[in-house]
């Protein structure tokens, strides 16, 4: 793979940590944002002179000046990679978590799609070559839950503000890739958190998560399941009559 500029919102743990050391190891430059200060310090440490930390909260609705300061450290960005999420098991649906992945998930995510977004748009006719926009949904976007109501329908505006933005492009004959990467369970903090430990099958770990997506990201992949097994699930969840789903 070419190297390339890298930046991964919500780089700070699971999927988007992984990522950032694979494309570390790959040679590329990564930018990582991300809430928790020792973390972003710890992946510093990694690689000096080819990291860059970026202390920011998805939910300041900020990521248009987060990415100016990171085009401005780092010259062009290639590939900007929206990972930040959150989700818990809310079965008594208390307000708190419920509003609070929301305003993560959409009001977070939507600020730095458009973002995203936007910086190709302005800076992809001056610097020639392609962009990638890629953010991460869910095997959940497919159905609503009771045990995780916001999650679930988070990650459905999630995968549907992505097709909407990947046809923006070609209508505008944008030379960006937007790709929608749809985890099924990944060993990771949030999984455990979403699904249960009891709930978890085909769990891939981070590591191989992080190569698949930056494979699929590499092919212009506009919808990619991780893993490729998910793909069927996801069928099964579309075509399941809601008299069956209802009872699971």
């Amino acid at each position: 793979m070419e190297k390339k500029n890298i930046f991964i919102i919500g780089g700070t743990s699971g999927i988007g940590r992984a990522l950032a050391e694979y494309y570390l190891d790959l040679g590329c430059v990564v930018g990582v944002s991300g809430r928790r200060q020792a973390l972003l310090d710890e992946l510093k440490r990694v690689n000096p002179t080819r990291v860059f930390t970026y202390a920011s909260d998805i939910k300041a609705l900020a990521c248009a000046d987060l990415i100016k300061s990171v085009h401005e450290d780092m010259g062009k960005i290639d590939i900007i990679i929206i990972c930040s999420g959150i989700g818990e098991i809310n079965a008594s649906l208390n307000a708190g978590p419920e509003l609070d992945t929301v305003k993560t998930n959409v009001l977070g995510f939507t600020d730095a799609a458009i973002a995203a977004y936007n910086y190709f748009e302005r800076n992809l006719p001056k610097y020639g070559g392609q962009g990638a926009l890629a953010g991460i949904s869910s095997i959940a976007s497919f159905r609503g839950s009771d045990l995780a109501p916001s999650y679930y329908a988070s990650k459905a505006y999630v995968s549907n503000y992505l097709e909407g933005l990947r046809k923006k492009a070609l209508k505008n004959k944008l030379n960006l890739k937007v790709c929608t990467i749809i985890p099924g369970f990944v060993d990771t903090a949030m999984a455990k958190g979403v699904g249960g430990k009891e709930g978890l099958f085909w769990v891939a770990p981070a590591d191989k998560a992080a190569r698949q997506i930056a494979r699929a990201i590499a092919k212009n992949n506009a919808v990619t399941y991780i893993t490729k097994r998910w793909r069927l699930i996801a069928w099964i969840l579309k075509v399941l009559p809601d008299f069956v789903y209802n009872k699971i």
